[in-house]
């Protein structure tokens, strides 16, 4: 998933020159953009200011080197494009919540994580046989309190899912035909999927859900309770496919988290879908919300 093709190519330009002096004007000119533009569109697009994406960037490029190699945090600095130590640290600590030799030591688990996500998503990509495309996407941290969720459970793969599309079926067949047996439903317009994934074996356990005010479920269904606390919220500009959702998955672990700082929290993510009704009264899929549980500002993982 790339940004839009002018900010793309500024993006493009960041990446080839990333351990050297960048002048924000010269990469504001790949765009083919007036500066005063770019500033304005680069941040909405990418969700980072110009300056902050390139310091998170390097701080990306940098926590890769401090868990994959052995090379002096001086040496990683100097060649990320920081001026000294004290000033790498400082944003280093400013952006992941602790000093690079701490992130040295504790998270190695973060970067294979991500790597393992990102690489699943590109082999499902591949699997889609489809040409690269350009979906904008919304990434910002929220907030969520205590959820309830109710409704129905099965184990398929990420890979059945693009080939046989058995998400969609249980969906058309199993659960939506159940649907109104749930009570309490905290919004009409919103059904969940929430999921758990393992991209080393393919293993997913989906479960079809609204979200309920009372954690009460009809027979044979599932009812699951998730604490309160703070979610990676990604929003394409419109819903996608199973491919397309792969593409989604690649952005999310292989280019925003590293950039982010953030931390994962949970093994689970969920899918918002919302409804709206067209000038027929039909309902449509409005909007597509993916959330990743992560920990907040000023927390850790312990």
């Amino acid at each position: 998933m790339k940004y839009e093709n002018r900010i793309q190519r500024s993006v493009d330009y960041i990446d080839a020159h990333l351990s050297e002096p960048l002048e924000l004007a010269e990469i504001a000119s790949k765009s083919g953009y007036s500066l005063s533009h770019f500033y304005r569109v680069f941040p909405a697009i990418t969700g980072f200011s110009i300056k902050e994406f390139v310091r998170n960037k390097r701080l990306a490029l940098s926590a890769r080197r401090l868990v994959t190699s052995r090379t002096r945090i001086l040496d990683i600095a100097l060649e990320c494009g920081f001026e000294s130590q004290e000033v790498f640290t400082r944003a280093f600590s400013g952006l992941y919540g602790c000093t690079p030799g701490e992130y040295r030591k504790n998270r190695l688990n973060s970067i294979k994580g991500f790597d393992q996500m990102d690489e699943f998503a590109r082999q499902m990509e591949a699997r889609g046989q489809r040409q690269p495309f350009e979906i904008p996407v919304k990434a910002e941290i929220i907030f969520k309190d205590r959820l309830h969720l109710a409704g129905m459970e099965f184990h398929t793969g990420v890979a059945e899912n693009i080939d046989n599309l058995t998400i969609p079926a249980f969906w058309e067949n199993v659960f939506t035909p159940r649907l109104y047996e749930i009570q309490n439903r905290a919004s009409v317009d919103t059904i969940i999927a929430y999921e758990v994934s393992d991209p080393l074996t393919d293993d997913l356990l989906h479960m079809a859900c609204v979200e309920v005010t009372k954690p009460e479920a009809p027979q044979r269904m599932t009812v699951r309770s998730l604490e309160p606390g703070y979610y990676a919220a990604f929003t394409p500009q419109r819903p996608l496919d199973p491919f397309e959702y792969s593409a989604l998955v690649r952005y999310a672990y292989g280019e925003w988290f590293p950039m982010s700082g953030c931390e994962i929290r949970a093994d689970y993510s969920m899918d918002l879908y919302i409804h709206r009704l067209d000038k027929n009264g039909q309902p449509y899929l409005h909007q597509l919300t993916v959330l990743v549980p992560v920990f907040g500002p000023n927390q850790t993982q312990q």
